[in-house]
């Protein structure tokens, strides 16, 4: 497929990167030219130096040519009007980065006229993501299917638990829980468990399930945490504004520090229900002073992923908190993670990923594919798919699980039928009707099919 990327930055850069690394033509437009060279120098695609926003800098990039405009610079207004201009000029679909709440919060009221099938708000996710952990603290990640019926947690393995030197078979025969250990990462190796694998301390391991067999594994396990009700925000940026507008929508108590007054003030009208510190989140007094070993939990999500990684190793030596922290450079994330960070939260790839999951979405429905969603979990290096079972499949719908000649390094984590959750053995089958969540190390796939070898 052919793609124009209107922006050079960290999203646009990324993003371009992976759409390559996927087989796609990619031509990317900004106006920066050391930006542009920068990508010349490191990827194979084309690159137009000029301003996005006007008809022959688009046409110049293939525009006529193209089958998704993504437009993800730094300013709404741009994006918007570089979406505008391609509509004219034929483009049927296009995606706009819009980040101001004001902008954002009225997009349904134009997205048509922009010619708009999606609007990324990296804040909006990253907020959305963090709350998910919150109200789930045991995991250190959430992913969910099936409309909310199954959810896929990362959480990380201490020395002290009970799992430690059991293999995946005895685990499932000692808990006799509807659950599925689908993903293990171990140091930097990544393993589609089978039965006889054998779990260390340390692991991070993603399990899927319902919700409910989910916090009963957890309590079983004795890695529950207890229900977060008092939250510190360090950090009252757009992501902060998103994330406390949603936890007092939840019923929790938001504290958020924020050192430049005038945004305090600005906060102090959009969040009356959450109090606003004046204040530098880096000064450990004034962390103390109000309040850090009486929260349940601490968001980091200051502009510096330096004090944030320093603010939340100080909080989790020192307290009980469940500990989030904003890392936008990727190359920080495995710095963080090995100083012993769990929950690590990157607003570009988040953003990256919704986007290459539509572009995937958008490959496959030339093809009539019945994927329903797709998610990257472990920093991208593994995928968890859902497909819609429409139809009998040739060799796969009636079949017991067990006779299934299935492709390495993939496995059938979750069938969604009438509402229920199963986490299949090998007598279960799949249905015409069914919902199919897929989670696999090296493939991509395109049809349920695709699972055989």
């Amino acid at each position: 497929m052919n793609f124009v990327v209107i922006g050079a930055g960290k999203l646009g850069e990324t993003l371009s990167s992976q759409l390559v690394q996927e087989g796609h033509n990619v031509t990317v437009i900004d106006n920066n030219p050391a930006a542009i060279q920068k990508m010349l120098n490191s990827q194979d695609l084309m690159c137009i130096e000029g301003n996005g926003a006007t008809v022959q800098t688009q046409l110049d990039a293939g525009i006529k040519k193209a089958d998704l405009l993504i437009a993800t610079t730094a300013h709404d207004e741009l994006n918007m009007l570089c979406c505008i201009v391609a509509r004219k000029l034929g483009i049927e679909r296009s995606i706009s980065r819009v980040r101001n709440p004001e902008y954002y919060n009225q997009i349904d009221l134009i997205k048509n006229d922009l010619g708009l099938a999606m609007v990324i708000n990296p804040e909006l996710a990253a907020a959305g993501e963090i709350a998910r952990v919150l109200i789930f603290p045991a995991a250190a990640k959430v992913e969910v299917f099936g409309k909310g019926r199954v959810e896929v947690v990362e959480n990380r393995l201490p020395e002290e638990s009970p799992l430690v030197g059991l293999s995946l078979a005895e685990i499932y025969k000692k808990l006799k829980l509807q659950f599925l250990i689908c993903a293990v990462q171990r140091d930097q190796e990544i393993y589609i468990p089978s039965g006889d694998f054998v779990l260390k301390a340390g692991d991070r391991i993603n399990v899927a399930a319902s919700h409910n067999d989910l916090e009963r594994f957890f309590k079983q396990n004795g890695s529950i945490k207890i229900k977060v009700k008092n939250v510190m925000i360090v950090g009252g940026g757009k992501i902060g504004f998103y994330l406390a507008e949603q936890l007092c929508g939840l019923g929790m108590r938001v504290k958020v520090i924020e050192k430049d007054y005038d945004r305090c003030t600005k906060l102090c009208d959009m969040l009356p229900k959450a109090v606003i510190i004046h204040g530098d989140g880096t000064d450990q007094e004034l962390l103390r002073d109000e309040g850090i070993n009486d929260v349940d939990a601490f968001v980091a999500l200051s502009s510096m992923d330096e004090e944030n990684i320093i603010m939340s190793l100080f909080v989790q030596h020192n307290t009980k908190a469940k500990v989030v922290t904003k890392v936008s450079r990727s190359s920080y994330c495995e710095m963080a993670s090995m100083l012993g960070l769990e929950t690590l939260i990157s607003p570009k790839q988040l953003a990256n990923g919704m986007i290459l999951s539509y572009v995937r979405s958008l490959e496959n429905a030339s093809r009539e594919s019945s994927i329903e969603s797709l998610y990257n979990i472990i920093r991208n290096r593994v995928e968890a798919i859902e497909f819609n079972v429409n139809e009998k499949i040739q060799g796969i719908t009636g079949t017991p699980l067990r006779e299934l000649r299935l492709k390495k390094n993939m496995l059938i984590c979750a069938i969604i039928r009438k509402r229920q959750v199963l986490i299949p053995n090998g007598d279960d089958r799949i249905d015409p009707g069914d919902s199919v969540i897929i989670v696999t190390k090296e493939h991509r796939f395109s049809e349920l099919k695709d699972i055989l070898e």
